[in-house]
C-alpha cells in the first residue's frame, strides 16, 4: 500500500511538474501572441498613415492645379473686361464728341 501510494505521489508530482510546464509555455506562447499582434498594429498604424500622407499629397497637388487653372481663368477674364471697358470707352468718348458737334457744331 505504501508503495502505490509513493507511486501516486510521484504521479501527483509529475503531473504537477507538468501543469507547470504547460502554464509556464502557456505564457510564453500568449506573450508571442500579443508581441505579434502589437507588431501588426503598429504595421497597420503606419501603412494607415503613409496612405494617409499620399492621399493628402495627391488632394493637395489637385488643389493646386485646381488653383491654377482657376487663375488662368480669372486672368483671362480680367484681360478680357479691361479690354471690353477700352473698346467701350473709347466709342463712348467718340459718341460723346460726335453728340457735341452735332449739338453745337464745331465752333
Amino acid at each position: 500500500m505504501l508503495e502505490a501510494l509513493e507511486k501516486i505521489k510521484y504521479a501527483e508530482d509529475q503531473n504537477e511538474r507538468k501543469k507547470q510546464q504547460l502554464l509556464a509555455e502557456l505564457a510564453a506562447y500568449e506573450a508571442s501572441k500579443k508581441q505579434l499582434l502589437q507588431e501588426k498594429r503598429e504595421a497597420l498604424r503606419t501603412d494607415f498613415s503613409n496612405a494617409l500622407s499620399e492621399r493628402e499629397q495627391v488632394l493637395a497637388q489637385d488643389l493646386e492645379a485646381e488653383e491654377q487653372v482657376l487663375s488662368s481663368k480669372a486672368e483671362e477674364s480680367i484681360k478680357l473686361m479691361e479690354e471690353n471697358y477700352s473698346s467701350k470707352k473709347e466709342q463712348t468718348i467718340q459718341e460723346i464728341i460726335e453728340r457735341v458737334i452735332s449739338e453745337y457744331g464745331s465752333q
